[in-house]
């Protein structure tokens, strides 16, 4: 049992579940010296589109809606160019192929070819790019007994792990990357008490952006109820 799940279950076992609880957890390595975080507010930042695993590539538009909500929510605000005006752009400038190329590179190597990577982004105009990737979600029903041992209480229980790494298209340098999970318990019996998966991937890119990437931080942890 992964540590978010046995967070969240331990809640449960105690039989004190309030309608919604978050266990946030982030780890990110720390910016370089000599990058300017304030140049993230001082120009729009491309947003990729989002990499998943061949099963959770439908999760793949909503992610990335959620991606661009949480910049929009952090302060400084980050001024995001979606996913779908890249797409857009690209088509627009001939440079799909090369895209794609991009992308099934770093599939191969876990890096984006520096001399493609500049191309794309001297010719749609942007410098710094945000990759974000998925690697897992999860979801289960578990049943607890209230303290009085009178009914049983149905909990949905969500985990959701993201990526992210930004990266500077002039030197190809990736300059920040961090990885974040979250576990999310709600009551199935109370469906407007049910989290929506882009409700519960804001939350945790915001985390990621905020406390990370703009403050500083390399890594989180917090255990939240609602």
């Amino acid at each position: 049992m992964s540590g978010p799940i046995i967070a969240v279950a331990a809640v449960l076992v105690l039989g004190c579940t309030p309608f919604y609880t978050w266990d946030i957890n982030t780890t990110s390595t720390a910016r370089p010296p000599s990058f300017d975080i304030g140049e993230l507010s001082r120009q729009p930042v491309a947003t990729a589109g989002l990499l998943a695993p061949a099963g959770l590539q439908g999760l793949s538009t909503s992610l990335s809606h959620a991606l661009v909500a949480a910049l929009a929510n952090v302060s400084p605000p980050i001024r995001a160019i979606p996913a779908h005006a890249i797409a857009n752009a690209l088509n627009d400038q001939g440079l799909a192929a090369e895209y794609a190329e991009l992308l099934s590179g770093f599939g191969r190597t876990g890096i984006m070819e520096r001399e493609r990577l500049r191309r794309i982004g001297s010719a749609l105009g942007f410098r710094y790019v945000l990759l974000p990737g998925l690697a897992q979600l999860d979801q289960a029903i578990l049943d607890r007994l209230e303290i009085a041992g009178v009914k049983v209480v149905r909990t949905r229980v969500t985990v959701l792990r993201v990526w992210l790494q930004l990266w500077d298209t002039r030197t190809g340098h990736i300059l920040w990357e961090s990885a974040g999970d979250v576990a999310t318990a709600s009551d199935v019996v109370r469906h407007d008490r049910i989290v929506p998966i882009e409700e519960i991937a804001e939350k945790l890119w915001r985390r990621m952006i905020q406390h990370d990437l703009l403050e500083g931080g390399t890594g989180s942890r917090s255990l939240l109820d609602f």
